[in-house]
């Protein structure tokens, strides 16, 4: 079972994510640049704390017990939905995100703790770092790098759509599952984990 270490966004504010796809989507229509890019269906925003991939049922055990114990000492802290963003950069962008500002200080504490209790359980260690954000869409396999730099380009010139879209206060950590259908991934709520508050 593939799995994931995450906080879930409000439903409010995956709606003001979707409005902003859709209006970025009908820019880059009007570019005729429409089939650059796939965008990641409203339900699936989140932001990942940590991907574990292929979990046995014995180290979803053990990431339960720690993301408790992470949890049980770490108050509410809030982030808001601020800004657009690419990897690895505008011109060669693979993946187009929304960022987060807010009490990073208490994110990034909370993740090195996930992250170091991760490698506890036996994982590897992540590689790319932690980098916060919400995946909005991810460039298509077939877009060539022209066209790619073009969009970039555009997409880089409407980040005032994305600025101050929304605070929340995070409360919990949740672990998903991931399952990859024809139709793209599908995620659901394998077990919760609440903050101290």
């Amino acid at each position: 079972m593939r799995t994931f270490i995450a906080v879930e966004i409000p439903e409010e504010l995956r709606n003001r994510l979707f409005a902003l796809a859709g209006e970025l989507a009908a820019g880059l229509a009007e570019q005729n640049a429409a089939s650059v890019l796939r965008w990641t269906e409203q339900r699936n925003y989140h932001l990942t704390l940590r991907f574990l991939g292929d979990t046995t049922a014995a180290q979803r055990q053990q990431i339960g017990a720690m993301l408790e114990k992470a949890t049980s000492d770490c108050p509410l802290f809030s982030l808001t939905l601020d800004g657009l963003g690419a990897f690895p950069n505008w011109r060669r962008m693979r993946v187009l995100w929304a960022g987060l500002t807010g009490e990073m200080q208490r994110l990034e504490g909370l993740q090195k703790e996930v992250e170091a209790g991760v490698q506890a359980c036996g994982f590897a260690v992540e590689r790319q770092g932690f980098h916060p954000h919400l995946t909005l869409a991810r460039v298509s396999r077939d877009a060539q790098n022209g066209l790619i730099a073009q969009t970039g380009t555009f997409l880089a010139g409407q980040t005032a759509l994305a600025q101050s879209l929304g605070q929340w206060e995070v409360s919990e950590l949740v672990l998903m599952r991931s399952e990859l259908r024809p139709g793209g991934a599908v995620y659901s709520v394998l077990d919760r984990f609440g903050l101290a508050g």
